[in-house]
């Protein structure tokens, strides 16, 4: 996660967001990156938290539905913000961007082992529901297609990771251990709730450097809670 102060630095954004009175949907997938205020007012906040989203899809409701690491959405005191607003991240990547709610947090998992937040240590996700009269969902981001969710794959395939810093990297699969995926993949600020894929397959989301979380776990976890998010379908168009 990377904490960005609006009017103090300028990063790269997401492409094309018109900011026209009518204005265009956005296009959000897997790899594209969401800003969190925290609970701070929309109107007043000054920091943004930013991470990037695993994938975007629909759920059995049909909810457009966003997926990102869930220590996005808490802090080190054991706060969190379920309900909290989300931005695109392209509306903070400049200071005079719009400041457009397009969804809320709707759930938070259990962190990671390594920080296990407010909800002890679980799988590492969060859902936000975003507003389908602001974002439409697309399968592709720089390059890199997510098509179908599939079980990680044996040690020794190569895998990739797509970030909002530090972009795209790869690496190669160590093993598992329960739902957790190790890999030699980096990461930076910013790229938490990047999805690692092998080809076209989305198998985790990274949460650190080296290691992430089995998306498919991460579905059965959804369809047993029940709420936004359970079955779980990519955007795949």
């Amino acid at each position: 996660m990377l904490v960005f102060a609006m009017g103090v630095a300028a990063v790269c954004g997401d492409p094309g967001v018109s900011v026209a009175a009518e204005q265009q949907l956005i296009p959000l997938a897997g790899g594209m990156g969401v800003a969190l205020p925290h609970g701070v007012p929309m109107a007043e906040a000054r920091l943004f938290h930013l991470c990037t989203l695993t994938a975007v899809g629909y759920d059995a409701r049909d909810n457009l539905i966003g997926i990102t690491n869930a220590h996005c959405v808490y802090d080190d005191d054991g706060h969190q913000w379920l309900g909290d607003e989300v931005l695109a991240h392209s509306a903070v990547a400049v200071a005079s961007g719009p400041r457009e709610p397009i969804g809320r947090v709707a759930h938070i998992s259990g962190g990671n082992p390594i920080i296990p937040g407010p909800n002890g240590i679980g799988l590492d996700y969060a859902v936000i529901v975003f507003d389908r009269t602001k974002v439409v969902a697309s399968a592709t981001v720089a390059g890199v297609p997510i098509r179908r969710i599939a079980p990680p794959p044996p040690p020794g395939t190569h895998v990739c990771k797509q970030g909002i810093t530090t972009g795209l990297t790869c690496g190669v699969v160590l093993g598992t251990n329960g739902p957790y995926v190790a890999n030699t993949i980096a990461e930076g600020a910013g790229d938490s709730g990047a999805p690692v894929v092998a080809g076209d397959a989305l198998i985790a989301t990274q949460w650190v450097t080296g290691a992430g979380t089995a998306m498919v776990d991460i579905l059965s976890d959804l369809d047993r809670r029940g709420g936004p998010g359970a079955g779980f379908r990519l955007a795949t168009a």
